[in-house]
């Protein structure tokens, strides 16, 4: 995301930070100087794109909401720029977390020490109890969480399809519904080999080849989570808006299983 905002604030003809921007008809943007003395070498009286070189009809455009993005990157670029990996920041928050047996859907099998979830390769019949989840083979972690910040990292494995994040502990355990943030569920899946910011989600982000640990990072106060890359130390998407004043508990929904597995298991990690 840093990267991406930087090349918004860039010149295309100097390579650095707008200074004065304008933007022309056909669109392109450049630094007001920039333009000048490109008008000067051509000694013409034509105002051409110095990219698409479209002969533009219309004087320039001063450009007020780039030039506000390029001082937001002067003034907050190492913030930013901290704020999309795994900082020393971050780890200080990492969270003991242990998975909520009572709340295990029963197709799933959890280690003896409740760090680790699997589905199982026969399906067992369901398990009584209001807070057990009866169509989403999935778990809550625990504790639940109300307030301040709060880091855990989940090892994925090879696992090739599972879904992480948070939900609200009031989220309904015995209707089928879709995973939507509408309905209290703030995750990402994984599906083959791209990452959906939710589990219904059009949009795909690529899915690094080595990406076997996911960190999460929930900050209550400012309704948001990230997830996190961890080989890789990338930001991989974050969510906003969560709900506030509503305890939210960890969500985890690991592979189904194949014709010749049990699928991958979700472990927390130390």
């Amino acid at each position: 995301m840093a990267t991406s905002l930087q090349q918004e604030a860039t010149c295309p003809v100097c390579l650095d930070f707008f200074s004065h921007p304008i933007s022309l008809s056909c669109a392109h943007t450049f630094c007001f100087p920039c333009i000048e003395k490109w008008m000067k070498e051509r000694e013409g009286s034509a105002l051409v794109c110095p990219l698409c070189r479209e002969v533009n009809e219309r004087p320039p455009l001063e450009e007020w909401q780039i030039r506000a993005l390029t001082l937001l990157i002067l003034q907050h670029g190492p913030l930013l720029e901290q704020s999309l990996h795994v900082s020393d920041a971050i780890l200080k928050f990492k969270e003991p977390m242990t998975l909520d047996a009572a709340m295990a859907n029963s197709a799933l099998v959890l280690s003896d020490d409740l760090r680790s979830v699997q589905c199982g390769k026969v399906c067992h019949p369901p398990m009584e109890g209001p807070d057990r989840f009866t169509h989403v083979a999935c778990v809550l972690g625990t504790p639940r969480f109300s307030s301040g910040r709060h880091y855990w990292e989940v090892e994925v494995g090879k696992g090739k399809e599972w879904a992480l994040g948070v939900c609200k502990e009031s989220v309904s355990r015995k209707e089928k519904s879709s995973l939507s943030c509408e309905l209290g569920f703030w995750v990402i899946s994984l599906k083959g080999n791209a990452i959906y910011p939710s589990f219904f989600s059009h949009s795909r982000i690529a899915a690094s080849s080595d990406l076997d640990r996911v960190g999460i990072f929930l900050d209550v106060e400012m309704e948001e989570i990230k997830f996190f890359d961890v080989p890789n130390d990338a930001l991989i998407c974050t969510h906003s808006q969560l709900s506030s004043g509503v305890p939210l508990r960890p969500f985890f929904c690991p592979e189904q299983p194949g014709e010749c597995d049990r699928g991958a298991p979700l472990s927390l990690c130390p």
